[in-house]
């Protein structure tokens, strides 16, 4: 059985807690399930009545044994942090400007697309929030995070992790050099975030409604030259400038044609056979590349 749960449970599972994690004085919206009656090593299933949502720091103190199943089975009742995450956390809001390479993007919610792949966008739910979406990409053929609609759905084996209790940053790092840095900042007034970016477009009070969240966005692909700063951008030595670009279909978009070998696998489908050539065209053999099981 596949530990990824159907779309209908995750979305249970979301909403008993009211979107963000249960736990007392933490509603952490990046949520990831946790199975505990049973757990997952003695049955594998997908009751969401033996499951519950958590952020991945507590999830891990479930899975050492911190709070036994009554506990869990409160906190599974527990909807008191849901309006701290909507109100409490500023940035979850339905309108945002994301800021990649000194760029600003106004109401553009793909924000990094790489060879025709969505690296890093926003969903809006059903109450109109935009909920944050990442597929990092990689050259090496080892697991890269994977959030869908705050939801984790994979992490691999990061060198570090932070995503502290409020939910308004986080950062992701591998040891090749693969980098993700994510920061929502509220923005009271169009002169607070021009003395904070010096960029007169965010003067535009008639094209921008104060108070207003901007995320700032870093990514990094190790071992490829392409990294995208808040004040720059980095791509095989050519540095973009800046910009405002407003009700675009898709903000940053480039096309490296890098061959990306993380898995899960984006491979459409498997080679007959692990030790033939891998069908992505690197030139590895199917079992050394998107077929690496890690």
């Amino acid at each position: 059985m596949n530990r990824i749960p159907k779309i209908a449970v995750i979305r249970e599972l979301r909403n008993e807690v009211g979107f963000g994690c249960p736990v007392k004085d933490c509603a952490n919206p990046y949520l990831e399930w946790h199975h505990f009656d049973p757990p997952w090593r003695i049955e594998n299933h997908h009751n969401p009545e033996g499951m519950i949502a958590l952020c991945t720091n507590h999830h891990k103190k479930a899975d050492g044994g911190a709070y036994t199943n009554d506990q869990l089975q409160n906190l599974k009742k527990n909807t008191a942090n849901a309006e701290k995450v909507k109100g409490q956390f500023d940035w979850l809001r339905n309108e945002l400007i994301a800021v990649v390479g000194n760029i600003f993007y106004h109401k553009v919610n793909n924000i990094i697309e790489i060879d025709g792949k969505n690296v890093i966008w926003f969903n809006r739910d059903e109450d109109g929030y935009l909920r944050l979406n990442v597929r990092m990409l990689s050259i090496e053929p080892e697991e890269r995070a994977v959030i869908d609609d705050n939801i984790w759905m994979n992490i691999g084996s990061p060198k570090d992790l932070h995503s502290p209790p409020q939910g308004k940053e986080l950062k992701i790092d591998y040891e090749n050099g693969d980098h993700l840095f994510v920061k929502f900042i509220v923005l009271e007034t169009a002169e607070q975030a021009f003395n904070k970016y010096d960029n007169k477009d965010l003067l535009d009070i008639d094209l921008i409604h104060y108070p207003i969240t901007v995320v700032e966005i870093n990514y990094k692909i190790g071992g490829t030259g392409i990294e995208f700063r808040s004040k720059s951008t980095n791509i095989s030595n050519l540095t973009i400038g800046s910009g405002f670009i407003s009700n675009c279909h898709v903000g940053v978009s480039i096309n490296p044609e890098l061959i990306f070998r993380q898995n899960p696998s984006l491979l459409p489908y498997k080679p007959s056979s692990r030790v033939k050539a891998c069908p992505c065209g690197s030139g590895y053999r199917y079992k050394q590349c998107h077929g690496l099981i890690k």
